[in-house]
């Protein structure tokens, strides 16, 4: 299965580059799964490893990664379920943010 992701940028230095890739995947992969994929070749490493990614799907949170603790929101969820209940559209996005960051938005 091919999947197109781009990420948010994390650090001024980061800004120069293109953060949109795509990726051929497992068909069975979770999102746990993904972000156990993603985590070598595409997130980039953050000092203090205390972030959390979003993984968004046409403008909805579909799954999420807390580094720190290694651990998911939706993490058992199939991708090809997400894909297949949207018209096969196989788009992501990463959205990084910082723990108490991520905390607020549901405050």
């Amino acid at each position: 299965m091919r999947i197109i992701i781009e990420r948010d940028a994390v650090c001024a230095a980061d800004d120069t580059s293109w953060h949109c890739e795509e990726f051929t995947i497992p068909d069975g992969i979770t999102i746990a799964g993904l972000f156990e994929f993603l985590e070598f070749k595409y997130i980039p490493v953050i000092a203090g490893n205390n972030v959390v990614w979003a993984l968004y799907h046409q403008d909805v949170e579909v799954g999420t990664y807390f580094t720190k603790i290694q651990s998911f929101i939706n993490g058992n969820v199939p991708l090809s379920s997400i894909i297949n209940n949207s018209e096969r559209d196989n788009t992501f996005y990463l959205r990084y943010y910082s723990p108490d960051r991520y905390r607020k938005r549901f405050i």
